[in-house]
């Protein structure tokens, strides 16, 4: 937990120093380019923001599921070894080759499996608040290309800058 608070304050960092750079050159080159490098900045850090916290919210949810379900052993066992260190795990040796590939083909996933999947992830692609942020992104694209006041170069530059200060954020060591 303390290693990935320290990877999000060294990306916040970054996206900070990076946007107060484009601010900066954008206030240097006219009132157009602070518009549309703000708004794509903006819209950009809404969706990234947003995706991350639905996700986030879509996996915790399945991992206490996932953990409610998947200790099947005693209550005794599991006071004496709770995190289920000393169990032993059965090996196999002398399996024929016909019955390896009958098992390792029962391990690869049906299509009936991954269209479950699918519809279980659903709900982290179609979250209110990653559907408003990018509804945000679509109505302020919209409103520059109406009002004809869209440049595509400040506009693409304000999308990169929160992918490449996670990028720089990550790769900065403690």
């Amino acid at each position: 937990m303390m290693m990935r608070m320290t990877s999000i304050k060294n990306i916040f960092i970054v996206l900070v120093i990076l946007d107060l750079a484009l601010v900066g050159f954008s206030l240097y080159k006219g009132g157009l380019w602070l518009i549309n490098s703000q708004l794509a900045f903006i819209s950009s850090f809404l969706v990234t923001v947003a995706s991350y916290f639905s996700y986030k919210r879509l996996i915790d949810k399945r991992v206490r599921l996932k953990m409610e379900s998947f200790d099947d052993r005693s209550e005794l066992d599991k006071i004496e070894d709770p995190y289920d260190l000393y169990s032993e795990d059965e090996v196999k040796e002398d399996l024929d080759l016909s019955e390896v590939i009958k098992e390792e083909r029962a391990k690869i996933v049906s299509l009936k499996e991954s269209a479950n999947n699918l519809a279980k992830s659903v709900g982290g692609l179609f979250s209110p608040i990653r559907l408003l942020s990018y509804l945000f992104l679509f109505v302020s694209f919209l409103y520059l290309v109406n009002n004809q006041k869209f440049y595509v170069l400040p506009y693409l530059i304000g999308l990169f800058v929160v992918p490449l200060s996670a990028m720089i954020g990550g790769m900065i060591k403690r």
